[in-house]
């Protein structure tokens, strides 16, 4: 599978710079093996808090087998549970991990996915993971090709 995220976190400064933050987005692009890319945002930026704004470039990783892309394939109005895990960095070069799961009511094994950049775009003063939960919902198709798609001004 193919991931790329965009994470923008509300109302923080970079300790030390001019650089700051008055904007909340969480986008993510997957792309099972032998399909598109389809990109989803939350439905509400309420809960999208963290001194950092990342932008990863696409990253190809593998599921434990291809059963698990199934739940990804469409999560439009799936309710995912998000942790981010980035480093301290300024003007790019960070890393960063995503690993998301689909929250669900009954008891079997969660759907989970995780990946990991090191050469993310942006700036990370947060300490710690960003967490949050969210709904997602389906970005039009003209913003569904992930690799032509930038977020980071810089």
């Amino acid at each position: 599978m193919d991931g790329k995220f965009v994470f923008g976190g509300e109302g923080a400064k970079i300790p030390g710079t001019d650089f700051g933050l008055s904007f909340a987005l969480f986008k993510i692009w997957l792309r099972p093996e032998g399909q598109g890319f389809k990109g989803y945002t939350t439905a509400s930026n309420q809960a999208l808090l963290g001194a950092a704004i990342i932008e990863t470039p696409v990253i190809s990783f593998a599921l434990r087998d291809a059963l698990d892309e199934q739940p990804f394939t469409n999560l439009h109005g799936a309710t995912v549970d998000v942790t981010i895990s980035p480093n301290l960095f300024v003007m790019n070069g960070g890393i960063a991990t995503i690993k998301m799961i689909i929250k669900r009511n009954d008891a079997a094994s969660p759907h989970e996915i995780t990946f990991f950049s090191d050469e993310c775009k942006g700036a990370s003063a947060a300490l710690g993971d960003i967490h949050f939960v969210a709904t997602l919902v389906e970005l039009p198709s003209n913003e569904w090709d992930a690799p032509s798609l930038t977020y980071v001004p810089f």
